[in-house]
């Protein structure tokens, strides 16, 4: 990503609407362009692509960089799933942050078993999460071509992480390489 595209730039943060305050919730307010989704683990697939279909409209930069959280991984997936190509050039890179196994159900269009990702994607775990054990989500990672990366934090990554530097660092590399 060219330095003057950063200029033109929303953050679109997808939370887990089951989860406390966590680190995500700093970076809401640390970025000058914040655009914020959350998605339930007990939603369908419709309500997710519904919720993100929402979020998405009010962003109107030519770029954007995603960072989703457990059940907004699923989210923003299955909305993915259903995004045109000219949506997706202005997606420049995402951050799948400690995905649920237990939140990637299988519909009958299999969308989450077929969505890929197009940009620079980083899927992002904690060292010995229980809700999203290592093997499965190197089997996510290779489907989707996204990098599979281990935080050197432990557990779900749902915690404020002061602010979680190792995670804003990987972002900005992303968008800058």
């Amino acid at each position: 990503m060219q330095t003057h595209q950063l200029e033109d730039l929303t953050l679109l943060l997808i939370r887990d609407a089951d989860e406390p305050e966590m680190w995500l919730d700093r970076w809401a307010v640390s970025y000058p362009m914040v655009r914020v989704a959350e998605a339930a683990r007990t939603q369908h697939i419709e309500q997710w692509q519904a919720a993100l279909q929402t979020a998405w409209q009010g962003i109107h930069s030519n770029n954007v960089a995603v960072v989703a959280h457990g059940a907004g991984v699923s989210a923003w997936l299955a909305w993915l799933y259903l995004a045109d190509v000219n949506t997706q050039r202005r997606i420049q890179n995402m951050m799948l942050v400690s995905p649920l196994q237990s939140a990637f159900p299988d519909d009958d269009c299999h969308t989450l078993q077929r969505v890929r990702c197009h940009c620079k994607t980083a899927l992002v775990i904690g060292e010995n999460d229980p809700e999203c054990p290592r093997e499965w989500a190197a089997q996510q990672a290779a489907c989707l071509n996204a990098r599979l990366l281990v935080s050197p934090h432990q557990g779900h990554l749902n915690s404020h992480l002061h602010g979680w530097q190792w995670g804003m660092k990987l972002m900005q590399e992303m968008l800058l390489n």
